[in-house]
């Protein structure tokens, strides 16, 4: 089992219908929320760790994840109000995204919610604002101090400046949950907010030194390169119609995870011994698996079937 950490919320997309109105339509989503989405419809088995509201948006949300096939035994219910993300889109298609969530059930998690978890994941998976504002983020750094020596562990930090504008705060919190984690795909955006004008290289090779020991950063378009303590390798992007980028990332997340899994990467032994061949073609699922989130409006993930031929191989 994966099992998921942070936030679900939803995107509400605005468009101009006068000059008095905004439009808006409505999708769930949350990084997290999607990752989780999009393991169980490439057929993982994934439960969600997160504060989700009595509201209606969130019996929107468990009514989601329950349908999709997600394990909802791990969520924290509550009567605070479910966040909300504005999200305009620039002409690349790329979102900008504008929150209402202070004070919202998924950040107001505590270490009192922590589950018992009662047979060690394959992974966890924590990453984007909930890692970063209290006190969810320090009940998520509760849980994997307490659960890496049985399981492996995922982050994404998924800068969100609106949330945070603080870079400084965003740099610190990253570089303490780095030594900590296992797994870390990150876009080149956001390190382009959190190491401005350092090399990507560099940054990858601190964080490999620091405890890491698989390091991936995705460049959009331009596809995605991993790093190792023993080489590096990179995988050009698919060419697509795209609708949006609104989950492009988290469907990453989800194929990498579920790819690492179908390999049976489970600990850290076997993720060091990945080679570069498996290594290519496991970067190879996951930058289809975005392309086709990008050929869909919102957080569109696809399921097993829809990668059929990248499954077939990766091994």
């Amino acid at each position: 089992m994966h099992l998921i950490c942070g936030e679900a919320l939803f995107d509400l997309f605005g468009e101009d219908s006068s000059d008095t109105s905004i439009a808006f339509d409505g999708r769930i989503g949350g990084s997290p929320f999607n990752v989780a989405m999009g393991l169980a419809r490439l057929e993982e088995d994934v439960a969600f760790f997160g504060g989700i509201s009595n509201d209606q948006f969130g019996q929107k949300l468990v009514q989601k994840l329950t349908s999709e096939g997600v394990s909802d035994h791990c969520i924290v219910r509550t009567d605070h109000l479910t966040t909300l993300s504005i999200v305009q889109k620039d002409t690349a298609g790329s979102p900008a995204y504008t929150f209402y969530g202070e004070n919202a059930a998924d950040r107001m998690v505590s270490e009192n919610d922590l589950p018992n978890l009662s047979a060690a994941p394959a992974f966890i998976h924590i990453g984007s604002y909930t890692a970063l504002v209290e006190p969810i983020a320090s009940a998520l750094k509760t849980l994997i101090t307490q659960e890496k020596e049985h399981t492996l562990i995922s982050f994404d930090p998924n800068i969100r400046p609106t949330v945070e504008p603080d870079m400084d705060l965003w740099r610190h919190n990253t570089k303490a949950l780095v030594p900590h984690c296992d797994v870390i795909k990150v876009s080149d955006e956001d390190l382009q907010l959190i190491c401005p004008e350092e090399p990507i290289e560099e940054v990858a090779k601190r964080w490999l030194h620091n405890g890491a020991s698989l390091v991936i950063v995705t460049k959009g378009s331009e596809g995605a390169s991993a790093f190792t303590s023993r080489f590096q390798v990179h995988c050009p992007g698919v060419n697509v119609k795209v609708e949006d980028t609104v989950g492009a990332g988290d469907t990453f997340q989800a194929a990498l995870l579920a790819g690492l899994h179908w390999l049976k990467i489970s600990n850290q032994t076997a993720l060091k011994a990945l080679d570069e061949s498996v290594l290519i073609r496991l970067l190879r699922l996951a930058i289809k698996a975005a392309a086709i989130t990008c050929s869909r409006r919102g957080a569109d993930l696809p399921r097993r079937v829809d990668l059929a031929n990248e499954w077939s191989a990766l091994k």
